[in-house]
């Protein structure tokens, strides 16, 4: 059975981006629609779209902006809901070669512990 508030806070939802507002525009609270959103597949798969469309749409008026100069409080929003696009990458290197990177430094620090054992007749 289909919930009469679902449609009005999809569309809220959509041209919003915020629950908050999708929830009042559609006269619910907006912990009922949380909690549909975790026992209703099809509501959620439709949450899902609506806030994909949000981000797009978001993600165009950024790109407006960017053409016409800067906005550092849009860069915010776009980091908060896209990260995997958006974040600030810690490492520029793959992890794997990263990884390998640390070992060889690793074993080169523990065969100059050990070679300084040798010579100087001390262990550590």
């Amino acid at each position: 059975m289909k919930r009469h508030w679902q449609k009005a806070f999809l569309a809220a939802l959509e041209n919003t981006g915020s629950v908050t507002a999708a929830a009042e525009a559609a006269g619910v609270h907006r912990t009922a629609a949380y909690k549909h959103l975790q026992t209703d597949k099809a509501f959620s798969e439709k949450w899902d779209e609506s806030v994909e469309h949000a981000s797009d749409v978001l993600e165009d008026e950024a790109r407006k902006r960017a053409f016409a100069g800067s906005d550092l409080l849009l860069m915010f929003l776009l980091k908060g809901i896209r990260p995997q696009r958006w974040r600030e990458s810690r490492a520029t290197l793959p992890p794997a070669e990263l990884n390998k990177m640390i070992e060889v430094e690793l074993k080169r620090l523990a065969a100059a512990k050990n070679e300084d054992e040798l010579t100087t007749g001390t262990v550590n």
